[in-house]
């Protein structure tokens, strides 16, 4: 058997079929290598063949290709074509007072990473960028086209995402982030076109693993030009038991009828001397009406259409060299309201009201975020954010009891510092203290005080907080309030069961991006 290949094509299926060409190899499939491809197929779980298995085919195949291509293709292909980037950790974890498994259990009160994301699980994240029409070197406005693909990689059962720590447990999952097509200078030079499912936001506080004030990441089509970015988004929801954007029209426990929600974008950023700039960010978000949902009795019930918006202000300052301050407020209304603990603005706290909107629904975002460099032997990293987030009001009604009236609430916060002491080129003593707290409703506020001492070492030798990779030895230590203990308002609380307000995390991880 024999399989075309092409340097320079672009593969389309699992077929490989090109559509542009600079030179034919035909690559030869040996009984050997057909007897490997077989047991990847039948260990892959089923026949021909589920999309998880086609998935993987498509890989093994392209593999096979790519390998048995001469050296010289290879490299050829490689360097004008293929940009391959990455970030992942991996790592494990200990109980020093209990032999539970903690790995991956947060000590945070909200159970996301602010407030540290030293706890983190394992995550593997690359992300392959294919040039379709490479650009001329040393020309910003020359054209170009890229498609980007980006799976992502985790345990999907709480456990070690490498099977043999798991006993050969059904562990990975994969799921795809990004897939999407861009190209620049087409039209017009500095116009950029893309379309497809793409991380669409901007910067992060990467000690917390938060993408803040315009974290719009989704399936769409954008346009940019210069300063100007604007999108078209659009949402729903594959929940089967009904919610704003799914209906239940026969009364069998399934929603059936589903709509989506459209968001507008724009953006615009507005550049001062010195490096500082204002970043400007709207939003307006619209659920059209759903005509034809009935009862179970036969009554028929509309989903009305509802709508919201959102309006913020981001401003960066630069204090020289790789230190900056970057300051952010960002509130929404009704439908895109969304802000507890980091939500995306579409992800609206509690059910709508009896009248099945969200007239009363609002959501705030505060951050404050800097990295200052004070000498060879120091870096200083901190942050503040904080979230307080309404629903709408409803009637609750209890069986057994009168009806009442509720509003959902949220608050929380999040203030921490990382210390960088670069004890030499190789090995960085990091240090990081984080105190948080969290409301839900009318509860009490929760608080939490946290400390780790993270000895580290670089490969590279390079004294930055950007440097990577890390293999890190980490000790947590948690204390926390008598409420938060009571309530167990931690994923790590949760699986200690409580009874000791302090808790103890030790870990070793390896993270790493390129």
């Amino acid at each position: 058997m024999r399989v075309g290949f092409r340097t320079r094509g672009y593969s389309r299926n699992c077929s490989v079929k090109q559509t542009r060409t600079t030179a034919k190899y035909n690559v030869a499939l040996t009984p050997q290598s057909l007897t490997r491809l077989e047991v990847h197929l039948a260990t892959s779980g089923s026949s021909l063949l589920p999309a998880r298995s086609v998935w993987r085919t498509c890989l093994t195949l392209c593999a096979l290709v790519l390998l048995a291509a001469p050296a010289s293709a290879r490299a050829s292909l490689l360097a004008d074509r293929l940009e391959i980037s990455m970030y992942g950790r991996v790592g494990l974890a200990w109980s020093p007072v209990t032999g539970k498994f903690i790995q991956g259990k947060t000590m945070n009160l909200t159970g996301g990473p602010q407030g540290g994301r030293l706890e983190e699980g394992d995550y593997l994240e690359p992300t392959i960028r294919f040039h379709l029409l490479e650009p001329k070197k040393d020309d910003p406005t020359a054209a170009y086209a890229d498609v980007v693909l980006t799976p992502a990689m985790f345990a999907n059962n709480g456990l070690f995402i490498g099977t043999f720590g798991n006993r050969n447990a059904q562990t990975l999952q994969i799921e795809l982030f990004q897939a999407y097509a861009e190209a620049g200078n087409i039209l017009a030079p500095g116009l950029k076109l893309w379309a497809g499912a793409r991380f669409y936001r901007g910067a992060d506080v990467h000690i917390a693993d938060y993408f803040y004030f315009n974290n719009l990441t989704g399936q769409g089509v954008g346009v940019t030009y210069g300063p100007l970015d604007v999108a078209v988004l659009l949402h729903t929801s594959a929940s089967t038991t009904g919610d704003v954007y799914n209906f239940d029209s026969d009364g069998d426990g399934k929603a059936d009828l589903r709509r989506q929600r459209t968001m507008l974008v724009g953006q615009y950023v507005h550049k001062l001397e010195a490096g500082h700039s204002f970043h400007l960010l709207g939003e307006f978000h619209l659920l059209p009406e759903l005509q034809g949902a009935r009862l179970a009795d036969g009554t028929q019930r509309d989903l009305p259409s509802d709508f919201g918006w959102v309006a913020g202000i981001k401003g960066h300052f630069s204090l020289g060299g790789d230190n900056f301050n970057d300051v952010s407020v960002r509130y929404g209304s009704r439908i895109a309201s969304g802000s507890r603990s980091g939500s995306q603005t579409w992800d609206v706290l509690g059910p709508p009201g009896d009248n099945r909107l969200y007239s009363d629904a609002a959501g705030l975002e505060v951050v404050d975020h800097f990295l200052f460099n004070v000498s060879p032997l120091l870096s200083l990293n901190a942050y503040g954010i904080l979230h307080w987030n309404q629903g709408t009001e409803r009637t609750l009604e209890v069986p057994g009891a009168p009806a009442s009236t509720v509003t959902d609430r949220w608050f929380d916060y999040s203030v921490g510092a990382r210390s960088t002491l670069y004890l030499s080129d190789y090995f960085h003593l990091i240090n990081e203290a984080t105190y948080q707290g969290l409301r839900v409703g009318n509860g009490p506020m929760s608080n939490a005080l946290k400390l780790s001492l993270v000895p580290t070492i670089v490969p590279t030798g390079q004294r930055s907080v950007w440097a990577r990779p890390h293999l890190r030895l980490f000790y947590t230590i948690a204390f926390y309030d008598e409420d938060a203990v009571a309530n167990l308002v931690s994923p790590y609380l949760q699986t200690m069961g409580g009874g000791s307000s302090i808790g103890h995390y030790v870990g070793a991880r390896a993270e790493w991006w390129f």
